[in-house]
């Protein structure tokens, strides 16, 4: 029997990272800031139909909230998921900490 889907929301902050990200990066390159775009939009897609996919978080106060990631590039898209929502909690570069931005 086939598992039902998961559904891909993001928490506000996480839009607002995602759009200053990509903004940024199209001032320079937008052929860049869109290819980004895709492999970040492509990453999540992937979260639907195996939401377990991103690694664990080797901090343990992170780990223990539920948090799991994926690395698009050079940075970390850190979620949660509860029942069917895969929630999207930040886009962050993987030079920033982080821990303090969770």
């Amino acid at each position: 029997m086939k598992q039902p889907e998961h559904e891909i929301r993001l928490l506000q902050v996480a839009e607002d990272d995602l759009r200053e990200i990509i903004n940024y990066i199209a001032l320079d390159n937008p052929a860049a800031a869109t290819d980004l775009l895709d492999k970040i939009e492509n990453s999540l897609s992937g979260l639907i139909s195996f939401p377990l996919l991103g690694k664990i978080p080797a901090e343990e106060a992170l780990a223990g909230m539920g948090y799991r990631f994926l690395t698009v590039n050079n940075y970390l898209v850190f979620y949660t998921v509860e029942e069917q929502i895969i929630w999207v909690h930040r886009i962050i570069h993987g030079a920033r900490n982080y821990i303090s931005l969770l």
